[in-house]
């Protein structure tokens, strides 16, 4: 399988050696997840909301009515962002700044449609 390109807005920049691209892993997390986070401008304002999601080849589904402003954002062409994480486990410290999460993150950017 192939990687994902890596262009300016997906490179990660912290730690970029954390970052990969490979499909095969990104297809695991979002196979393995249950809940997406969907980042869009609505009204100019910018608008994060959960929802269920699933996956079929390359075209990620998000579940929700098409009466909604996420929806009717995305049926426009909004371009939208889509993080999905998995929490791996937790390392905990007596201070919260040496305290950690293992979490796997997927962020994904496209430009939003309506299916069907």
């Amino acid at each position: 399988m192939t990687d994902f390109a890596r262009t300016e807005r997906t490179q990660v920049h912290r730690l970029p050696k954390r970052g990969v691209y490979n499909r095969e892993a990104v297809y695991r997390i979002l196979d393995e997840g249950l809940v997406c986070h969907v980042g869009f401008v609505a009204d100019g304002k910018p608008v994060v909301i959960p929802a269920g999601y699933g996956r079929d080849g390359d075209t990620l589904y998000i579940h929700g009515s098409t009466a909604s402003r996420m929806f009717r954002a995305l049926g426009k062409g909004a371009d939208v962002s889509i993080a999905v994480t998995l929490v791996d486990g937790l390392v905990l410290a007596r201070s919260g700044f040496s305290s950690l999460h293992e979490l796997p993150v997927g962020d994904y950017f496209r430009q939003g449609h309506t299916a069907g």
